[in-house]
């Protein structure tokens, strides 16, 4: 008997979920998104493509070694470029110092470096005072998120799965204790196993079927310089774990992070995982990230974006079975680092094979009040 599924979001958590899907046999696949085929206008779209593989979590970094694998085997899908993080006071040296420990532990390379030669690395975005200690990460780099949802979508294609763009989720059908179906537009599918990869619009889909997701979408400041001339290579990924702040050079302009600023809670969603610019708070923030930066190096932001994602009460992925409704799955608040990673390993729990994804099961959250659940990812914002 086929195995009906339906992947509710084709971002790139999705369309990884999709992919591995198509390869099991008995298996079809259906995709849904109300977005257009030719559009991202979730995280996806925006992402800047951060990866960084050390965590202190270790399903984590399994998660993101996974996913690295599965983009380096894709054209132009990751680039290895390294990580530095610096450290600009005596306790943030010590933290560095057991990263490094930490890392080496878990088989990822990590050196402790002299800070003139983390200059070195990035002579225009790491100043030559001011810094205690500098930690490089060569494993770490940056993913096209655009190039790998489309390359991913196109296996999935040809293995079968079906995508359906333009038209919402309206309903989850449910008997008694299982999942049955969905309603898309005026298309009723049938579905043994839903899966719902809709980022910070998740907690708007699993209450179709009557489960509240502990997820809070949170306004992200992220901003970009004017192009310069494209006559030097990227650089390594620049951190500054004190600060909240991270920063690179595609090649082609410079683009910083930051968060270290109060959690701006978004409260009207639009079709887009962005919002206008709200200024205040992020202003200040973007200010004093761009202060980290060498004085003879420093610009000025071209481009503002306020980044919608999703944060949880412990700022982990919600993967795995949703609420008490057998075939409803979760693949929510995942980024870039651990997408494809996550993906596998949810599809081979969903077959029943042996999981290592226990801890990021959202039942981990199951006793604890919506309202508690939303005040701790908010106050994990910036943690």
């Amino acid at each position: 008997m086929t195995r009906q599924v339906v992947v509710l979001g084709a971002g790139i958590v999705g369309t990884a979920i999709a992919e591995q899907l198509s390869r099991r046999p008995g298996c079809a696949v259906t995709v849904v998104d109300q977005r257009g085929p030719d559009t991202l206008p979730g995280s996806t779209g925006h992402a800047p493509g951060f990866v960084g593989i050390l965590s202190d979590e270790p399903t984590l970094v399994e998660l993101a070694l996974a996913s690295v694998e599965i983009y380096q085997k894709l054209q132009s899908g990751f680039d290895p470029l390294g990580a530095v993080e610096l450290a600009t006071s005596p306790t943030g040296a010590e933290r560095l110092a057991a990263r490094a420990e930490a890392a080496v532990a878990a088989g990822i390379p990590a050196i402790l470096i002299d800070p003139a030669d983390a200059a070195a690395l990035a002579p225009r975005m790491v100043p030559h005072q001011g810094i205690e200690a500098a930690l490089h990460l060569p494993w770490d780099g940056a993913a096209h998120a655009k190039v790998i949802t489309a390359a991913l979508a196109e296996r999935a294609a040809a293995a079968g799965a079906r995508f359906v763009f333009g038209n919402p989720v309206t309903a989850i059908e449910i008997r008694g204790e299982r999942i049955v179906g969905v309603q898309v537009g005026d298309e009723q599918l049938q579905a043994d196993d839903v899966v719902i990869a809709c980022g910070i619009w998740g907690p708007a889909v699993s209450a179709l079927a009557g489960v509240d997701l502990p997820l809070v979408p949170v306004v992200h400041a992220y901003i970009y310089s004017a192009a310069h001339a494209a006559t030097r290579q990227p650089s390594p990924l620049i951190r500054w774990p004190e600060h909240n702040v991270y920063t690179r050079d595609d090649g082609t302009r410079y683009g910083l992070g930051t968060s270290n600023h109060a959690p701006l809670i978004a409260h009207d969603l639009t079709h887009r995982a962005e919002l206008p610019w709200p200024g205040g708070d992020l202003d200040d923030a973007v200010t004093a990230a761009l202060n980290l930066l060498p004085a003879e190096h420093r610009w000025s932001p071209n481009e503002h974006l306020g980044g919608v994602l999703s944060i949880t009460p412990d700022k982990a992925p919600l993967l795995g079975p949703l609420g008490q409704l057998d075939g409803l799955w979760s693949a929510e608040a995942i980024w870039v680092t651990h997408a494809a990673g996550a993906a596998k390993a949810l599809v081979a729990q969903m077959f029943g094979e042996p999981s290592t994804i226990a801890s990021l099961a959202p039942a981990r959250f199951a006793g604890s009040s919506p309202e508690a659940l939303r005040r701790q990812a908010t106050a994990r914002y910036r943690a």
